[in-house]
């Protein structure tokens, strides 16, 4: 964050301090340290509170906010402490480490410990030094293993074994663990072997054997990795393998973690003999890597640790544990929750080479989110080696110049520690690095490995520069350890493993047992005895510290919570503390404590107080003042210590308990003041009677006095009282103001001791008590000292005219420039001012201009030219422009080479229309280079371009042709970089479709699967649910350039299945499916106009479908259509027909066939309009009738049209009837009645009922009535149940009026009796004079066509004329007597049936 121009910034502040380096003289000794600030801060480094300056030895790399001093060959008289000087403008810090250089031993370094004689037994006695110790081994489980080790010594010493810590009979299950000591003529010293037979998983661990005499103690350790052997197949090939771990028997627990956090879980497991443990995720084995770590703690856990989680880390873990007797299970669910915010796009593992790059990459939500990025635990902040970048939401961290330490699992972070997570992987000669620290306790084992990509290579192990014992390294294939036992705390620091140019460091921390601090001292006694001291008694802590401690002393005065330590005692008993061992007068309470190694005791405090007074002694005694009337006078002593004192007056004590006193009414006011070792005496406004006082102060041990002396001044001056100093800028305006006592008062102004004079560019004036003298506009000659003299007193002023700040406008960042010998090297720095000077250093000295180094001067512009620079020309150099500085560091390169990059030769394959991009960098951007293939130099065109970029350069081939294969050469001098370029046909892809297709088709239709490939030529092949396909006629195989076809001329629904385009590199799938196509009825262009039939015809609906064997339903007004009731359907193949075969009134309506009874299947509707029928004349049928009536009677015409409503007119002779006086027209219905009343003879005559399309003519006579008599009598009738029994009789006249009788009672016509009377007009029977009855069982309704004598029964009756006779019903009874009653003679006849008839009247 930058600070705004108000903000004085943030001071330096180290985020990591440099650590002491211990180094062999000759070796190279690196001090780093992390420091940030704003702005920036300047680093130097000390020595001896001298700055360094860069030399041949001597350098000071920084990167970013990383600052180190480099020492090569370290020589003894570099040692020393450095310190590392941080310094802007808001402050300043520092941090100091010390750098030991050790003379190299003076024995031969080749000489192996096992080489080196032993001391003879007369040379004198020493401590055991091992000759040879155990070597580091990996091996299979049930492999044996044999440590050895041989360490000699006077006496000899006695070795004994341990793993892990423990003696091996305390280890759990040790019974294949074996010693055997070794024979003398095996060589000097003592010697034992372990031998483990069979090794198993638990015997991996630490191993120390131990070589103890009474002259010291000495060990060495080595590590055991006991590995699983690979799994192999059963011999059985159709035997199914083992399952892993057994499935669980019960729930497994559930461990939440939120996202980004680690997951521990932890596995405590017993058996003997001691179980293997295996940790299995999701069913699978799992092995330690970077994410997830498994060890055993001190405790005897197994622990997984799953470090940073994620999404894909949540499942099922297992911790297995087996033995000989069995195996057991333990598992828990891991769920991973995750953050309501998450990455866009998260972080992904890459990969990169040693001293190259490696970028990661990811997107945040929101282009304003803050982001940090970590290695593990560690912040990493923006410098050279880790550049940040944040374009929009994308987040970008670039590592360069890859390390093996690089090697790790990295973060970046969101708000809310939202985190995504990437390893970065880093490919060189280490493949395992060490971890970044190592905390191990004091005592106990420390071991570190590290795996190279090659075998049997030799490494270096180095703590804090200084090379280990080859005692503690083992190798072993590409396994490298280092095992340190019994660690303290000297071996902790800086341990690197090198390998050439490659190397790998941590940090081993050693931490210390917690031992228990000593007891407090007891029976602690006050005594107040002499005066000004106290005596202080105590006894030593029960029980007693095994370690050497001391007594530590500490006061306290009343009313502080301060304790301050007073000194520290080894011995206990008494001790005295005298008034001089305090910094002031005061009461004071104490406490005492014992201290050793192991910390401190709590502490014991003393009962009571003590009053205790300093001795004094006189630091600055007061001295005799002299003053002018009216001026406070002030008199002050210095103390050695902090006490009270008394003031005196001449010789009259003066208060000290108040602020200000006075001496007496109306005399000399004063007050008394003390600051700590001072007290001051000020007398107020002092008169000229108070001249000659006499001042004194006396406190135990001090007296002093001093005089007071008044003396009269005219005039004095009240400001300035000191000499004031000022600084100006050319052109600014100077008042300087000099104020006297007495107004108007004259007083004379000097400059540099000679008197000025007025002038326009010197003003002097006087306003009362104040002399002012100005400068409208300062120049730099205008500086000096400028005094306001009056009666011998005077005023200075310093004045200090100076020209404005010069800053430096470019450069503002530290600039560094890497050259090359004899390249022309030009710094440049521009300033604000054009005569502003400058002055050039290199590195802490002044740069003179001389034939190696030009300064040049151009307007703004300040250069520093090299014409020729040599490698003694590189360093800091620093352009000052007054408080302002430019840097550059300068390298100077002496040439070997002059291509940087590729070192070795590239192999580059492309494939044709490809681009190809190589490139060369060389170490000077203006350097020129040519490009040849196959040994013949290049030509730039369309198809082959060069680029120059800085230093920069590449050979582009924009689209690469198979021709243009062949070595390409980057060529400069005597160098060249070689390029292999193949360049091949691209292998056939798809370009389309690149998902998998699915077509839906019906039968019939044409289907065509087409496939687009990225080659014309490339052949294809096509299968059908695995099988290849032949073209036929109902399968055809297209081709045109680049896109296959497969076409289905007539898609069948067997033709369904999965198709596959497959071009040998690629493939495309297409499922396709046929369907029958869906029901549609055919040949319809309009919807059916409506159906008008008149009633009783015939009507026939049709409709043809698409599939002759689709079903379909019918249905009237919306309910389906039942066959039967006068209605017909038939199919005809697709033709569907419903019959009508007389058509009512019902049968209008709406009728609709649908093809199945899904909702929604297409249908076919029909409108059936049936048209309402003519009103006729129902009865009487004839056209026309004889009525005849009787004089007097009422004389009734009755007419039954077909239907009710219809209009008719009566005529009578021509003339139409109206409905008045006797005649009487009425309607009721389809029956339409004239009625004359008291027919008289005048109504004879001929009448006309005239209906819309019919008509009707009665001839009516009035005449007297004929006598009614029978003619033929009723015949008695035997029938059958269920037959009709007819009677039939006749009369005369024959219109006579009859009434049937039953037993008595009159027989009315219903549904099982009818009645008919006929005379005249039947055609079938020809009787106009007879007239018949007929009474017929009916199960039906009464028709009103019933059948007339002599017609056969059920046949509609061809007469036209209505009977005019009431109608009876007969009965059927058993056994009945029919009579009928015509008029006055009354006939009868029984009636037998044989059976009982199923119903009653």
């Amino acid at each position: 964050m930058k600070a705004s121009s108000g903000d004085q910034g943030s001071p330096p502040c180290f985020l990591r301090f440099p650590r002491p380096v211990r180094v062999v003289s000759g070796a190279e000794a690196e001090l780093k340290c992390v420091v940030l600030g704003e702005p920036p801060p300047v680093v130097v480094w000390e020595k001896g509170g001298q700055q360094l300056a860069a030399s041949e030895r001597l350098s000071f790399p920084a990167d970013g906010a990383e600052h180190g001093l480099l020492l090569t060959a370290a020589l003894p008289t570099d040692a020393g402490v450095y310190v590392c000087r941080a310094r802007n403008a808001a402050g300043e810090a520092y941090a100091a480490a010390a750098v030991t250089v050790l003379e190299p031993p003076a024995s031969d370094p080749e000489l192996q410990p096992a080489e080196r004689p032993l001391p003879s037994p007369g040379s004198g006695e020493g401590a055991p030094v091992f000759l040879t110790g155990p070597r580091s081994q990996w091996v299979l489980r049930g492999a044996e293993v044999v440590l050895t080790c041989r360490a000699g010594g006077l006496p000899e010493p006695t070795l004994y074994w341990e793993k892990d810590g423990m003696a091996l009979d305390e280890v759990w299950d040790s019974s294949h663990f074996a010693l055997q000591p070794g024979r003398a003529e095996d060589g000097p010293g003592a010697s034992l072997a372990l031998r483990i037979l069979a090794a198993r998983l638990p015997d991996s661990g630490v191993y120390v054997c131990h070589a103890r005499n009474a002259h010291g103690h000495a060990q060495a350790g080595a590590l055991l990795q006991v590995h699983q052997p690979p799994e192999s197949p059963p011999a059985d090939p159709d035997e199914a393998p083992a399952p892993v771990v057994e499935p669980l028997k019960c729930a497994p627990k559930t461990f939440w973690v939120n996202e980004g956090k680690h997951a521990k879980f932890r596995c405590y497991v017993m058996g003997k003999p001691e179980p293997e443990i295996e940790w299995h995720w999701e069913g699978r084995p799992l092995l330690p890597d970077r994410r997830r770590l498994m060890y055993r703690d001190r405790d005897g856990g197994f622990v997984l640790k799953v470090l940073y989680c994620q999404a894909k880390d949540r499942g099922l873990y297992v911790c297995a544990a087996r033995n000989s007797a069995g195996q057991t299970l333990s598992a828990v669910q891991l769920h991973v929750k995750e953050p309501r915010l998450r990455f866009t796009r998260p972080l992904q593992d890459v990969e990169g080479r040693e001293h190259g790059i490696a970028v990661l990459e990811c997107k945040v939500p929101n282009s304003r989110i803050p982001t940090a990025w970590f290695r593990e635990d560690q912040r990493l902040l923006p410098c050279r080696k880790y550049e940040q970048i944040e374009e929009g939401t994308v987040r970008r961290l670039i590592i360069h110049r890859l390390k093996a330490d690089d090697d790790g699992i990295y973060l970046c972070e969101m708000r809310g520690r939202v985190r995504t997570v990437a390893n970065v992987t880093v490919k060189g000669p280490i493949l395992k690095r060490l971890p970044r620290k190592l905390d191990v306790l004091e005592g106990e084992n420390a071991v570190l490995l590290v795996e190279t990509l090659e075998a049997g290579v030799e490494g270096r192990w180095s703590r804090d520069g200084e090379e280990l014992p080859v005692i503690c390294q083992s190798s072993s294939g590409h396994m490298h350890a280092l095992v340190l036992p019994g660690v303290t705390r000297e071996d902790a620091g800086e341990v690197t493993f090198s390998l050439g140019n490659s190397r790998t460091t941590t940090l081993l921390r050693v931490k210390c047992v917690k031992h228990s601090p000593p007891g407090p001292p007891i029976l602690a006694e006050m005594f107040k005895g002499h005066k000004n001291t106290v005596l202080l008694t105590w006894k030593p802590p029960e029980p007693a510290p095994e370690t050497p401690f001391i007594y530590r002393l500490e006061r306290q005065e009343v009313g502080s919570e301060d304790w301050i330590q007073c000194f520290s005692i080894e011995k206990a008993g008494a001790v005295e503390v005298p008034g001089d061992c305090v910094p002031s007068e005061g009461d004071y309470r104490f406490r005492i404590c014992t201290v050793s190694g192991h910390g401190r005791s709590p502490h014991v405090v003393f009962h009571g107080s003590a009053h205790l007074v300093p001795t004094a002694r006189l630091v600055a005694g007061l001295e005799d003042v002299q003053v002018y009337d009216g001026e406070d006078a002030v008199f002050s002593l210095d103390l050695s210590t902090i006490i009270q004192g008394t003031w005196f007056l001449n010789g009259e004590e003066l208060k000290s308990n108040e602020p200000e006193g006075q001496v007496e009414p109306g005399a000399l006011r004063y007050r008394i003041e003390q600051k700590g070792l001072q007290h001051r005496l000020i007398l107020h406004a002092v008169k000229h009677q108070d001249s000659g006082a006499l001042v004194g102060f006396s406190c135990p041990g001090v007296q002093d006095s001093a005089a007071l002396t008044i003396q009269e001044s005219p005039v004095h001056i009240l400001s300035p009282q000191d000499k004031v100093s000022l600084t100006f800028t050319t052109s600014e305006r100077v008042v300087l103001t000099c104020e006297l006592s007495r107004v108007d008062f004259p007083a004379t102004w000097y400059k540099d001791g000679q008197k000025v004079e007025e002038s326009e560019l010197l003003v002097v004036k006087m306003d009362g008590r104040k002399h002012r003298l100005i400068l409208p506009e300062a120049k730099v000659q205008d500086s000096g000292e400028f005094e306001c003299r009056t009666e011998g007193v005077s005023a200075f002023f310093g004045v200090t005219v100076q020209d404005p700040p010069v800053h430096i406008v470019d450069p503002r960042e530290h600039v560094f420039v890497h050259a090359i010998t004899s390249e022309c090297v030009m710094l440049a720095c521009e300033v604000d001012r054009e005569d502003a000077p400058v002055r050039w250093y290199k590195d802490g000295q002044e740069v003179e201009e001389s034939d190696f180094v030009v300064l040049e001067n151009e307007g703004p512009h300040r250069r520093l030219v090299l014409p020729a620079t040599q490698p003694s020309d590189g360093g800091e150099f620093q352009c000052v422009a007054g408080d302002e500085c430019a840097y550059f560091t300068v390298t100077i390169t002496d040439v070997s080479s002059w291509i940087v990059y590729p070192s070795g030769k590239v192999y580059v394959a492309a494939v044709r229309l490809e681009r190809v991009v190589l490139t060369c960098e060389l170490c000077r951007p203006w350097a020129e280079v040519r490009w040849t293939k196959d040994g013949e130099e290049v030509v730039e065109s369309p198809a082959l371009l060069l680029q120059k970029e800085d230093t920069v350069r590449r050979l582009v081939l924009p689209a690469v042709q198979l021709e243009d294969s062949g070595e390409y050469l980057c060529e400069i001098d005597d160098e060249s970089a070689s390029f292999t370029v193949t360049v091949t046909e691209p292998p056939v892809r798809i370009i389309y479709p690149r998902d998998e297709v699915t077509l839906i088709a019906v039968t019939l239709e044409c289907v065509v699967l087409m496939c687009e490939l990225s080659r014309e030529d490339a052949p294809v092949r096509w299968y059908k649910d695995g099988l290849e396909v032949e073209e036929s006629e109902a399968l055809v195989l297209e081709r045109d350039g680049p896109r296959c076809r497969l076409v289905l001329p007539a898609a069948q629904p067997e033709d369904g299945g999965e198709f596959v385009c497959d071009a040998g590199d690629d493939s495309a799938f297409f499922t396709v499916t046929v369907t029958e196509p869906p029901v549609q009825f055919l040949a319809l262009e309009t919807t059916p106009s409506p159906l008008c039939v008149a009633p009783g015809e015939p009507v026939v609906l049709s409709c043809e479908l698409s599939r002759a064997g689709a079903p379909v339903v019918w249905s009237h007004n919306g309910r389906p259509v039942q066959e039967g009731e006068g209605l017909e359907l038939h199919a005809e193949g697709p033709r569907r027909v419903l019959c009508i075969q007389a058509a009512g009134p019902a049968h209008a309506g709406l009728y609709t066939c649908q093809s199945g009874a899904a909702p929604g299947a297409p249908s076919l509707s029909f409108t059936v309009q049936v048209a309402e029928p003519p009103v006729r004349v129902v009865a009487p049928e004839a056209a026309q009738t004889r009525v005849r009536s009787t004089p007097g009677g009422d004389l009734e015409l009755v007419v039954h049209l077909s239907g009710p409503g219809g209009p008719v007119r009566w005529y009578k002779d021509g003339e139409r009837l109206a409905s008045q006086g006797r005649v009487q027209l009425e309607q009721a219905g389809a029956r339409q009645v004239l009625r004359v009343q008291g027919a008289r003879s005048g109504d004879a005559g001929e009448y006309l009922c005239d209906a819309p399309q019919d008509s009707r003519i009665f001839l009516v006579s009035v005449e007297e009535p004929l006598l009614v008599k029978l003619v033929s009598d009723l015949t008695p009738l035997t029938v059958h149940e269920g037959d009709d029994a007819t009677f039939r009789c006749e009369v005369s006249p024959p219109d006579a009026d009859v009434t049937w009788l039953r037993n008595g009672a009159v027989v009315t016509p219903g549904p099982q009796r009818q009645s008919c009377c006929s005379y005249g007009g039947c055609r079938m029977c020809g009787q106009r004079k007879a007239r018949t009855c007929v009474s017929k069982w009916r199960q039906a309704e009464w028709v009103q066509r019933g059948p007339c004598a002599g017609c056969e029964v059920g046949s509609p009756c061809p007469t036209t004329l209505a009977c005019p006779w009431p109608r009876m019903g007969t009965s059927t009874a058993s056994s009945s007597m029919v009579s009928y009653w015509p008029t006055r003679a009354p006939t009868a006849a029984r009636a037998t049936t044989i059976a009982p008839w199923p119903g009653s009247a």
